[in-house]
């Protein structure tokens, strides 16, 4: 069983990478603007819900957050491994 994510959200997105399996993703919206797509997850892992959203150029996310509800967003410029999420999820989604 995967690691729940405390409440404080502190550690979310590395936890989250290193139980993979559990983190489940559905794309809401996808949209272009000038030479950026814009992408909205729904985002579930085992005791939080919530939203990924994300602005890519070239394949590189250049914005994202995550909103896992936990009272804390996470972006690009507080967590590093963010960058790394969101290319696994590009990378996975169907």
């Amino acid at each position: 069983m995967a690691k729940a994510l405390s409440s404080s959200g502190a550690g979310a997105v590395r936890i989250i990478l290193k139980n993979k399996d559990a983190f489940e993703f559905t794309l809401r919206e996808k949209n272009e603007v000038g030479n950026r797509t814009g992408y909205l997850y729904d985002v579930f892992y085992v005791n939080a819900t919530g939203t990924l959203n994300m602005q890519v150029e070239d394949g590189n996310p250049v914005i994202a957050s995550l909103n896992l509800g936990l009272g804390k967003v996470i972006t690009l410029s507080n967590d590093t491994n963010l960058k790394k999420l969101c290319r696994y999820v590009l990378e996975n989604t169907k």
